[in-house]
């Protein structure tokens, strides 16, 4: 199922486009181990960035975004952690997101000695991101996910997990906060689609196949194994 030098991928896409559902998928179906940099930031919010003075923490409060150098530095720190990271099946989470941390990403899989395998391009129009993310909320005491245009509960305000009654949405699952993030992907990161197919190792996953949730899951996942060449489990 999985190659003995292991993959090494990133995801790229718009906040809403499911790639934390397939990546999900990766881990618990085809032993894969995320390098998650937005948990890497929340492991490290005490840690001094020289160039500023500050600690982590206080710069993602405050809305800087960190040096790209700062993020791959702690990138490498984390493959460090990896026993015999090279043979390991390794996907990058939230990096890169510019140019620079793409470049960054290039020297650090030639120090590792390792090479991208594949990026996948997660496609969607933006209409389906709204509805995605201005429509979802999850269950207050077990999690469930739902969503107002394709994923309701089977009973009008009843959990189909555990049965609850009460729900909640995220703070900033709003239109102008949403617009702001998906106008930060189109400057910084969709030039990156570019930088990979100069390096031949894009491939495009198109990421609304379906208006059902649940059926649209699972042929996402079907293109990321064939893409990948892994075995569906």
């Amino acid at each position: 199922m999985t190659s003995n030098n292991g993959l090494w991928i990133v995801f790229l896409g718009a906040p809403g486009c499911g790639k934390g559902t397939q990546a999900e998928s990766l881990i618990s179906e085809n032993n894969f181990t995320v390098i998650c940099v937005g948990d890497i930031l929340r492991n490290s919010k005490g840690k001094v960035v020289q160039e500023f003075g500050k600690t982590v923490g206080e710069l993602v409060d405050a809305g800087i975004l960190l040096p790209d150098d700062v993020i791959s530095n702690f990138v490498r720190d984390e493959l460090k952690k990896i026993s015999n990271v090279a043979s390991k099946n390794i996907l990058f989470d939230g990096f890169p997101r510019t140019l620079g941390q793409a470049e960054a990403l290039s020297k650090l899989s030639e120090e590792f000695g390792k090479s991208i395998s594949k990026v996948l391009n997660f496609v969607i129009d933006d209409e389906v991101i709204f509805k995605r993310i201005l429509g979802r909320y999850k269950c207050a005491k077990c999690g469930k996910i739902y969503n107002d245009f394709f994923l309701k509960p089977k009973v009008d305000n009843t959990c189909d997990v555990c049965g609850g009654n009460e729900f909640s949405r995220r703070a900033d699952d709003n239109k102008e906060s949403l617009q702001k993030r998906l106008s930060e992907y189109y400057e910084k990161t969709r030039p990156l689609i570019d930088f990979y197919l100069r390096l031949n190792v894009l491939c495009d996953v198109k990421a609304d196949v379906c208006s059902d949730a649940r059926m649209n899951i699972m042929k996402v996942r079907s293109s990321i194994l064939e893409v990948l060449d892994l075995n569906e489990n």
